[in-house]
């Protein structure tokens, strides 16, 4: 299974025009789908792990129940999808006390999509992304345009959402400024959010990995 990207924060963003997503506050799962199997194999982002996992298992029909038919349908239907072989889709696991990646795990869960990668072509590109599969439970879009540092700040502020932040995605212009040359994400992540961590961290050791992780991410650029 193809593992997720590991999404940079803004410093290292390549900039230019982005779709900018809600970011959940949760575990990234990937859910494979073949052409000859049909969904067959799911993991954490670097695990792959089966439907009596304690924590993790409960996932696996969850989204046999609400998403895997729904996607079964555009790769069917969608003329751009036909012919694939095989496909990941990945989404965010999280309940209403997730925090940091930390769960209660007697809390119901919900998946939200955050990206489909293609075999043999990668991950979606956002437009698309949007177009094709934003009828299903997917990020929204919380805001469209050039991805500076007005952005980043009024992100920080909670201007756009009151979560954990968003994830900006874009495309790397070649040297004619038109052709498309590949995919960039940035992570962005709110001052409340943050501040929010920071307490944590000060009550409780496992909160503090996490806190240097996203205090050495999200320096401003």
């Amino acid at each position: 299974m193809k593992t997720y990207w590991s999404i940079p924060g803004p410093k290292d963003a390549h900039g230019g025009t982005c779709l900018a997503f809600y970011k959940y506050d949760g575990s990234n799962l990937r859910f494979e789908w073949s052409s000859k199997l049909g969904w067959y194999r799911f993991g954490t982002r670097y695990q792959v792990v089966t439907p009596d996992h304690y924590h993790w298992g409960p996932a696996f029909p969850l989204f046999l129940e609400t998403l895997a038919e729904r996607f079964e349908q555009v790769f069917r239907d969608n003329p751009a999808y036909r012919r694939i072989e095989r496909a990941t889709v990945y989404c965010e696991f999280f309940g209403p006390s997730s925090f940091a990646g930390y769960h209660d795990w007697n809390e119901p869960k919900e998946l939200v999509v955050i990206d489909v990668s293609i075999h043999k072509r990668g991950i979606v590109l956002p437009a698309d992304f949007v177009s094709n599969f934003g009828h299903i439970r997917c990020a929204e879009v919380v805001y469209e345009g050039p991805f500076d540092r007005k952005f980043v700040e009024d992100v920080r502020a909670g201007q756009y959402v009151n979560g954990e932040g968003v994830v900006a995605k874009g495309i790397k212009l070649g040297k004619n400024k038109s052709a498309q040359h590949g995919l960039w994400m940035s992570k962005v992540k709110t001052t409340a959010w943050l501040n929010e961590l920071k307490r944590r961290a000060a009550e409780s050791e496992q909160f503090q990995q996490a806190l240097q992780e996203n205090w050495e991410e999200q320096g401003i650029f």
